[in-house]
């Protein structure tokens, strides 16, 4: 296996266990503190809601990443792709910070942008010997 395709397989690691350790820290610390708080059950069910989705992009790109990035030719794909948790990093920094979580999204990125970088432009398909 190439150093690219160990440094995506790296970020999709850290990309799930961080998807984990959103789940985790949602329904130890976040959601009972928002059960407390006397808001709006909507606004506390649009915010659980949110929650569980940033955490599941992570469950489900992840693996998807893995799969991706062992096809011939998927370069341009993957960059596209790590441009997600780029994206998650920068407004993470924006509106919340310097935390645990924004260190893991932003490692992620740098782990996906930088294997889906070395990634070659294209690949020939092997043929049949």
């Amino acid at each position: 296996m190439t150093i690219a395709r160990w440094l995506i397989l790296l970020g999709s690691i850290c990309m799930f266990v961080g998807a984990l350790l959103h789940i985790l820290g949602g329904s130890v610390g976040v959601f009972p503190a928002l059960a407390k708080a006397g808001m709006d059950p909507r606004v506390a069910g649009a915010i659980k809601c949110v929650w569980l989705v940033v955490s599941a992009h992570g469950l489900l790109l992840s693996p998807a990443l893995v799969w991706i990035s062992r096809r011939p030719a998927t370069r341009s794909l993957l960059l596209y792709l790590a441009l997600i948790p780029v994206v998650d990093a920068v407004l993470m920094y924006s509106f919340v910070g310097f935390f645990s979580g924004s260190y893991i999204v932003a490692t992620t990125a740098l782990l996906l942008v930088t294997g889906a970088w070395l990634l070659p432009r294209t690949e020939e398909p092997q043929s049949a010997k």
